[in-house]
């Protein structure tokens, strides 16, 4: 404990709680070794671009839909990935096409904060999940275009920064008026959400993943006019307030089929100092109800299935692989039109079942709980269906409704004009 104390302002006039200091001695084993000190495991822009190719590299363009453009440059020089992914037509009939086209948005982000890394992770096990050759993959690149920004702040981790971009702000604070040539990566992103809803076609779920270093477990941050109303106890029939509701569908179903995910946690409240932040500006004027800031904690669990212990990069990885799961059972929850097989249902409930979990083609969690801290990170992207064992599961199910024999001709990527599809 140290002679540090919290401000009694941010605590409310209450007296600050003291901090501590962690101390620790390292033992160097080789001479004029390098050595490098992690706050987090490291997920750094070259392995992002690693990843981004094996995962071109390895997927069906028969079947995968998949093109990475960059977005824009940064204030360094760097360009800062964009993804789209989706499924192929089944034909090239009027009918396939049109439905091709008109798919709802998912739209994801990532890493605006450099220092947490751990939100790269998550987006891994996203990015896996949705290139893999699972029935529930295919399902929702049937169902959904994907728009990913899976680093929107390259400058701040090449740079080693820790919440900041070059221009030394806090890029999650710029989205009410970024600046084109301060925030390029905030002004492009917000531009082509904004482009989105110009032609009816916004976002159906838009989130931004964050790491945090205080809280335990991963959970959400939500827009809610109501819950904002109450929380601040503003003088306001509530009763009057009509709001959708759908803004918790999501978090809850995460809370059902993630080890990790704490609804308890989760806070739908909008405050003044988050105004300017990535989940309120896309709900306010982008509309989008299911806007929000998803959170993984840089400790471990309270709660659940790991409870007392470490997050690892297996258990951040499955998380992002959860969030798909959850996309997919909210797009059987909501209104949208949808076209998922009779019984698909029932595979899907054996895919959340959490007896041995898999979060991507790459990583596996066993039932035997093991020293969190003392896995081998791996950084590969490389598929490997022999280890995707919940997920091959649905193999019979796949031929019974998937028979290629019963397919139209497929197109491939390049008998579709790029430019219709790169919004």
């Amino acid at each position: 404990r140290n002679h540090f104390s919290r401000s009694s302002i941010a605590a409310g006039g209450l007296k600050g709680k003291s901090y501590y200091t962690l101390t620790f001695t390292m033992n160097f084993t080789h001479k004029d070794d390098v050595c490098y000190f992690a706050y987090h495991y490291p997920y750094t822009y070259s392995t992002l671009q690693m990843h981004i190719q094996k995962l071109e590299t390895l997927h069906d363009p028969q079947q995968i839909y998949f093109r990475q453009d960059s977005i824009c440059e940064t204030l360094g020089g760097n360009p800062c990935p964009v993804l789209t992914i989706t499924s192929m037509p089944e034909s090239k009939s009027w009918e396939s096409l049109y439905q091709f086209r008109n798919r709802p948005y998912i739209f994801l982000t990532s890493r605006v904060h450099p220092g947490e890394s751990n939100s790269s992770w998550v987006m891994k096990g996203t990015l896996e999940f949705l290139m893999s050759n699972s029935l529930a993959a295919q399902n929702l690149r049937d169902s959904y275009i994907f728009k990913i920004v899976p680093m929107l702040n390259p400058d701040g981790v090449i740079n080693g920064s820790h919440r900041c971009s070059l221009s030394g702000e806090d890029l999650n604070r710029q989205w009410l008026t970024p600046n084109p040539e301060l925030h390029p990566t905030i002004y492009h992103t917000k531009g082509l959400l904004q482009y989105l809803a110009s032609i009816q076609r916004s976002p159906l779920v838009f989130c931004d993943y964050h790491g945090h270093s205080r809280k335990k477990n991963v959970f959400m941050y939500g827009c809610s006019i109501k819950e904002t109303v109450w929380q601040t106890d503003v003088s306001a029939a509530s009763c009057d307030l009509q709001e959708d509701l759908g803004y918790r569908t999501l978090p809850k179903v995460l809370n059902q089929i993630a080890p990790a995910f704490c609804m308890s946690s989760c806070s739908f409240v909008v405050e003044k100092s988050k105004e300017s932040t990535a989940r309120v500006v896309v709900w306010r004027e982008i509309g989008v109800t299911r806007s929000y800031t998803m959170e993984s904690t840089y400790c471990g669990c309270d709660q659940g299935k790991y409870k007392g212990q470490q997050m690892g990069t297996r258990e951040l990885e499955e998380m992002g692989a959860k969030f798909c799961l959850g996309l997919l059972r909210l797009k059987r929850l909501t209104s949208v039109e949808c076209r998922f097989p009779p019984g698909l249902l029932d595979v899907e409930n054996d895919l959340i079942d959490t007896r041995c979990n898999v979060t991507s083609p790459t990583t596996q969690v066993l039932d035997e709980d093991e020293p969190r801290c003392l896995e081998e990170v791996d950084y590969s992207a490389e598929s490997s269906d022999e280890q995707d064992i919940d997920l091959n599961e649905t193999a019979d199910f796949d031929t019974q409704y998937f028979d290629p024999s019963t397919q139209e001709e497929q197109l491939s990527d390049s008998d579709i004009p790029k430019t219709d599809f790169f919004l």
